[in-house]
């Protein structure tokens, strides 16, 4: 009897794991904008708080085959020029990357760096230099 409520127990924690993998994110095809993601300073890993807009984006572009996305790194205005676009790049291709692994081909996006050129805040605060540290996926 142990035995047989043991294989229950592993079935149903099994079962709850499985169903919570597959959960996937519906987005309204009509009224979604791609959605840019934000990074700490001087990095370019994606971080936890991005996970709702890379879902969407992959969503998006999982229903919508034939669109194809550039996706545009960005930095705020401290470090060099050629320090920053660098990072814009890592930063743009972690995003990619991260799509990719939601399902997105990778022939549909295509990725560029403009470092601190395209600056959507022009003040010297952290709020500012944070809203500049992103990546924009642009149709």
């Amino acid at each position: 009897m142990k035995y047989i409520s043991g294989l229950v127990m592993l079935f149903v924690v099994v079962a709850v794991f499985t169903g919570c993998q597959n959960k996937k994110v519906e987005v309204p095809v009509q009224s979604y904008s791609l959605r840019s993601v934000y990074f700490d300073y001087d990095d370019s890993l994606i971080r936890g708080d991005a996970s709702t807009a890379m879902q969407g984006n992959a969503s998006y572009l999982k229903q919508n085959p034939n669109v194809m996305v550039t996706i545009e790194g960005n930095c705020d205005n401290r470090g060099t020029n050629e320090y920053n676009l660098a990072l814009g790049h890592r930063r743009a291709q972690a995003s990619k990357g991260y799509i990719m692994n939601l399902g997105v081909s990778d022939s549909r996006m295509s990725t560029v760096s403009y470092g601190e050129e395209r600056p959507v805040c022009h003040q010297y605060t952290e709020e500012c230099w944070q809203r500049n540290r992103r990546a924009d996926f642009r149709k």
